[in-house]
């Protein structure tokens, strides 16, 4: 969206200035405000608590980007203003499985009628998608749909249980989570099958600041060898992986935070950033 975190400011605030919620209802009418500082009102002289999520539990992304998350978090382990966690991840499969089940509500009805209108042929990651056994058949889908939405709102409930959870009665929870964007570098064309690691934040409506950190290595991101997969979309990203492959090719990361707490994430990330001197 923007080559800066400075331009990505003044896009959600032109944005938010132009007051959308009065002609979009389902809107809320947050200003958006960057001259409080949130770190300061929230933490006084006490710590910037980082949790970092190694992997969701369900498909463990490339070295490179294992590498990325752990050169980041050595370095903010060494700032003195900032604490760093591990984040335990809590039910990523079933977040998938309740978005990827959500993402048609029609069981797919609607995209294949415009496929066959232009007499187009299903491309390979979306029969991969519409071909999901979690997503509904056409003739089951007000049942299924209703009894996935409130799955949803459960999961929203449970994993705002776990956040707070990360807290204790000497520390407050964690602010953000630093975690991959994806389980690797931008894979080969139709190689895309798991996007959990941003549609989990856009199940739960939590805000996600992607922003990039290096390069693919050949020298220093060799393969995993004897890596046993934790099920078969592990096994697919495992086997996606060669260091020639995805030479060169950027490493992005992203910080988490929670429902509303947008600047907050922005805040922490100006830190980061000019902390880290990248």
């Amino acid at each position: 969206m923007s080559t800066s975190l400075a331009g990505l400011n003044v896009f959600m605030k032109a944005i938010i200035e132009q007051k959308p919620w009065l002609s979009d209802p389902s809107m809320l009418p947050i200003k958006w405000n960057t001259t409080e500082s949130y770190l300061r009102h929230e933490h006084g002289q006490k710590k910037v608590k980082i949790a970092i999520m190694w992997n969701d539990g369900v498909v463990k992304p490339h070295p490179p980007i294992t590498r990325a998350l752990k050169e980041v978090a050595d370095k903010l382990k060494r700032l003195s203003g900032v604490s760093v966690v591990d984040w335990v991840p809590y039910k990523h499969d079933e977040g998938w499985d309740i978005i990827s089940g959500l993402y048609f509500c029609d069981g797919g009805k609607e995209d294949y009628k415009i496929m066959e209108a232009g007499d187009e042929p299903i491309l390979p990651l979306s029969k991969f998608i519409l071909e999901q056994p979690n997503v509904p058949k056409q003739e089951d889908t007000a049942s299924i749909i209703w009894k996935k939405t409130i799955r949803r709102e459960v999961f929203k409930t449970e994993y705002a249980a776990h956040w707070n959870a990360t807290g204790t009665d000497d520390d407050r929870p964690v602010d953000v989570i630093l975690c991959p964007v994806g389980p690797g570098p931008a894979p080969p064309l139709d190689h895309s099958r798991y996007w959990a690691y941003t549609s989990t934040w856009n199940l739960l409506d939590y805000p996600a600041l992607v922003f990039p950190y290096s390069f693919v290595d050949q020298e220093k991101d060799k393969v995993e060898e004897g890596y046993t997969p934790m099920n078969e979309q592990d096994a697919w990203n495992y086997g996606l992986y060669r260091p020639e492959r995805y030479a060169g090719a950027p490493v992005s990361l992203q910080l988490v935070g929670r429902r509303y707490e947008d600047e907050k994430v922005f805040e922490i990330m100006e830190l980061i950033k000019t902390s880290l001197g990248f």
